[in-house]
Parts: C-alpha cells; sequence; structure tokens
C-alpha cells in the first residue's frame, strides 16, 4: 500500500462545478440524474472515499508511531546496555576494599609483619628463611621500607605471562640468618608467625599439619636440655624443612611431620665434631701465641 502523504481530514471538498469536473458530471447526468442529483452524488462518492482513506491515514499513523517507539526503546535499550557495559568497566578499575564485621574488634595480639620478598614466598609456596619472621626480621623489613620505594616495579614472569610486580618482592635482605643460624628464641618466636602466615595465605590443610607437627616435636624434643641439645635441633630443622621443599618442587615430597633420629644422631655428631675441632684450633692458636710471648 502506497503512503499517505498528507492528512485527508484537512482537504477541502472540491468544486464539482468546474470544468475539469464536466466529463464526470456529464456521464451521471447521461444516465437519467439531474444535474443537481449528479453533483450531489459526486460529492458523496468524494465524501466516501475521503473517510477511507482517513481510516487508512490514521492507521498509517498508528503504525508510525508504533515503529517509533519500538526504535526508541531499542535505542534506549542500547544505551543502557552501554551505560551499564562502562559502569562495569568503572567498577573493574575502581579500587577495591573488602567489607567488615561491624561487631569485630582488633585482635588481643598483633603478628609482625614480615618482609614483602618472605610474604610473596609464603604466597608462591616456596621455601623461605624463618628469620624473616622472627621479631628481628619483621624490623629489619620495616626498616627498609622506610628505605626503599614500595612504589618501584620490576617484571615477572607469572602464569606465562610478564608482569610488573613490587621490587620490595624479589629483594632478600642482607641480614638474613639460616635457620640453624638463630638462637632458640628468634626460631621459637619465628615459626609460630610463619605458621600463622601460611594459614594466611591458604596453605593446604595437609601441609600445615606436618608442619605444625614437625615444629611441635622440635620444640619439645628432650634432647634441648643436652649441651649441643638445641644447636643440633636447629641444625635439623633447618636442614630438613629445605630438603622438604627441595623435595616437594621434584614431586618426590616426604612426610616431614615424621621425625627422623637417624639423622638427628648424625647431624648431632657432626656439631660435636664441629666443637671439636674449634676448640683444638684455639688451644693451638693459644698456644702459638704463648710460644712467641
Amino acid at each position: 500500500m502506497n503512503r499517505i502523504l498528507a492528512d485527508p481530514a484537512l482537504e477541502a471538498q472540491p468544486n464539482f462545478e468546474f470544468p475539469a469536473y464536466a466529463a464526470w458530471l456529464n456521464a451521471i447526468i447521461a444516465g437519467g440524474p439531474t444535474r443537481e442529483a449528479a453533483l450531489e452524488q459526486m460529492a458523496e462518492s468524494w465524501r466516501l472515499e475521503c473517510q477511507e482513506r482517513i481510516i487508512l491515514w490514521q492507521q498509517q499513523s498508528e503504525e508510525d508511531l508504533r515503529v517509533q517507539r519500538e526504535q526508541e526503546d531499542q535505542e534506549r535499550t542500547a544505551k543502557e546496555a552501554e551505560a551499564a557495559e562502562e559502569q562495569r568497566e568503572a567498577e573493574k578499575k575502581k579500587p577495591k576494599i573488602n567489607d567488615f564485621d561491624t561487631e569485630a574488634i582488633v585482635a588481643d595480639v598483633l603478628i609482625p609483619c614480615p618482609s614483602q620478598y618472605a610474604l610473596q614466598k609464603i604466597k608462591s609456596m616456596e621455601y623461605v628463611e624463618l628469620w624473616y619472621f622472627s621479631p628481628e626480621g619483621c624490623r629489619e623489613a620495616l626498616d627498609s621500607c622506610r628505605s626503599t620505594a614500595e612504589d618501584s616495579f620490576g617484571l615477572a614472569k607469572v602464569d606465562g605471562y610478564v608482569a610488573f610486580k613490587p621490587m620490595a618482592s624479589f629483594k632478600a635482605l642482607q641480614k638474613a640468618l639460616q635457620d640453624h643460624d638463630l638462637s632458640w628464641r628468634q626460631f621459637d618466636m619465628a615459626k609460630t608467625s610463619f605458621l600463622i602466615h601460611i594459614d594466611k595465605c591458604g596453605w593446604p590443610d595437609k601441609h600445615q599439619q606436618a608442619l605444625a607437627l614437625f615444629f611441635t616435636l622440635i620444640t619439645n624434643h628432650e634432647h634441648r636440655m643436652r649441651t649441643r641439645g638445641e644447636k643440633t635441633l636447629l641444625r635439623y630443622a633447618g636442614f630438613v624443612r629445605r630438603e622438604w621443599h627441595d623435595r616437594l618442587a621434584q614431586n618426590q615430597g616426604f612426610n616431614i611431620g615424621i621425625f627422623n633420629s637417624a639423622l638427628y644422631n648424625t647431624l648431632s655428631d657432626d656439631v660435636w665434631e664441629a666443637e671439636c675441632d674449634e676448640s683444638i684450633k684455639l688451644v693451638y692458636t693459644s698456644a702459638k701465641s704463648s710460644f712467641r710471648d
């Protein structure tokens, strides 16, 4: 159907007495009606045809309005979707902060925070010296943070991709001690902080329980009261925990929670021999000095 370009209701009735309508008028008169009757018939025909076009015009207008509304709805929906997508992207870029319990208060005891280097090792479930979790290690980490820009970044490979990571997470502290060089007090305090941090980082329960038992067997071992007991136990703890991580990396893990008495006895002999050698060196040095005098 062809579109109607103007509202038919606004059209004025033609004057059928004009020459333009003479052929139509004469054709009607030839059928018998008078001139006046013919003019009335022509007017009635025009009114009926005009009424039909008015109805078509109304239908056309309603359809145009429906199409316009659909287009407006589609455009509005598209704009809303675009705005929602922009909002989602903005939310992704917005800094996140977790919720908190309005009834909870801070803990009675605050655990000192180790260096970013140590925390990164823990998050990666890799070996790291216990010294980093001792009070001395945490103080050193705090002092290092004050002298090093924490917002400095370097490149690192993460899950097969190259990413920027804080430089502090790469840098081991120069003052870090091996486990066997710790004092018994440092070891005892550091292992407690270490166990808390591996729990926070989501280490598997099986590994946490094995390590907890490992440290319990060390700190409660009956040889602690012997002359070289603590020194030997520290060597056992340091060597065994590093070996455990090395074996895990090779998929040859063992149960660190089982105490190996044979290995402990071997290490105890090594400590005794080392002390004997040191005593001999001291005696030799003292005798040599006295001879010179």
